[in-house]
């Protein structure tokens, strides 16, 4: 019998809290650290969606990168989209595990899984954050148009577009951040990259890049950060074979393109 503080206990050997910056909220969020595990769906956010789905499938833990409970929490009422999903897991007996920050800067986590989506090779830390973990820098096996590697992405990371500035370079070594990391482009450029991925950037982020001469990509927070829940799955199922794993089939980015 496998219990949720053993799944718990897993993750924090692959993603130690002391990786996560100081803002975050990460561990286990919601349930009984003692309960038995019936079956584990990995998700990039645990929305309303994606408990009825743990639900439906008989999943009562719930693993995600996004923290459930965020900024402050005065009242749990089904007023709120956040209260409604902590009623409804409560409710249900669905506990939540959330492993954001610390996540981003582990080894084989968010970024490296990024940058092994988009096939770098060589890749090392690129050294940001309040630790020094955050971003990871590589080589593509062959230059690309700017172009070329933005088709590549889209592909890649499943994305339904690609905002692109261009720094006036040939693609050849890239910088990764997944999700919001456009401020971290001096650390892009300082480890030599002339390309940078990353999720949710600004206007005069994007202006920043192409007066510095870095091609910037976003390709949006969801598909940059979508990989870690397979990264859940194999990292909880080399561990426990014997539980009922699966990714969210139902949870998917809210943003559109016409």
């Amino acid at each position: 019998m496998v219990q949720v503080k053993e799944v718990l206990h897993c993750l924090e050997q692959a993603a130690p809290y002391e990786l996560a910056e100081h803002w975050d909220n990460v561990g286990l969020l919601v349930g009984d650290p003692e309960a038995k595990v019936e079956g584990v769906l990995c998700a990039l956010d645990i929305t309303e969606t994606v408990v009825e789905e743990a639900a439906e499938r008989g999943c009562n833990l719930i693993v995600a990168h996004h923290p459930v409970i965020f900024t402050s929490v005065s009242r749990v009422t089904a007023d709120t989209v956040t209260g409604r999903i902590l009623i409804s897991m409560i409710q249900k007996g669905i506990s939540g595990i959330c492993m954001h920050t610390n996540m981003d800067c582990a080894s084989a986590g968010v970024n490296d899984l990024l940058a092994a989506s988009l096939g770098l090779t060589d890749v090392i830390n690129m050294e940001a954050g309040e630790g020094g973990n955050l971003g990871r820098v590589g080589n593509l096996p062959k230059p690309m148009t700017l172009q070329e590697f933005a088709q590549h992405v889209k592909l890649s990371l499943g994305a339904g577009g690609v905002r692109v500035a261009d720094g006036g370079k040939t693609v050849q070594r890239v910088a990764v951040g997944g999700g919001a990391c456009g401020k971290l482009m001096d650390y892009a450029v300082a480890k030599g990259a002339d390309t940078f991925v990353i999720g949710d950037c600004s206007y005069d982020l994007m202006m920043k890049a192409h007066d510095i001469g870095l091609n910037l990509l976003d390709a949006g927070h969801f598909p940059t950060e979508n990989p870690v829940a397979h990264g859940f799955r194999d990292l909880i199922a080399e561990q426990f074979p014997e539980l009922d794993i699966t990714v969210s089939r139902l949870h998917c980015d809210c943003i559109s393109f016409y």
